[in-house]
């Protein structure tokens, strides 16, 4: 059973569920009002994080020798995208990373891939700027984007 409990899907699931829980620890000795939106979104995240947890140790699944996860792939682009918002603005790197995930989800095509990248990238966007008022990064020249 201990063997089924060290799989790698439930060790991300945990460790995802751990970082949730702290980060939600910091954010709830914040301020009030500016915290709002930052607690709600870290606790869907630790609730999620915990019914995969849950689900996963349900399965114990057993050691697959097959092919490779594309998680630790989809974590670097993450990775990346987040370090690049900083001189990028939001838009320019949630592109490829909508695109990387969609990919990932054996959406391959050109068409709905081009489309769909373009309608949650630049709807996500859309959503946070004007709708929330949520300002995000902005590309350094002149906030144009």
């Amino acid at each position: 059973m201990l063997a089924s409990l060290i799989h790698p899907r439930v060790l991300t699931a945990l460790m995802l569920l751990l970082a949730g829980a702290g980060l939600s620890i910091s954010a709830w000795q914040g301020p009030a009002d500016a915290m709002l939106v930052p607690r709600i979104v870290l606790t869907i995240w630790c609730a999620v994080a915990a019914l995969v947890l849950i689900g996963e140790c349900a399965k114990r699944l057993p050691r697959e020798g097959g092919g490779l996860s594309p998680l630790p792939l989809l974590m670097a682009a993450v990775l990346v995208a987040a370090i690049a918002m900083a001189s990028l603005g939001f838009l320019i790197p949630i592109l490829p990373l909508v695109a990387l995930t969609l990919w990932l989800f054996r959406i391959q095509r050109p068409l709905p891939l081009v489309l769909g990248t373009l309608i949650i990238g630049g709807g996500l966007w859309f959503l946070f700027h004007h709708v929330l008022l949520i300002r995000l990064p902005a590309l350094l020249t002149s906030g144009l984007i």
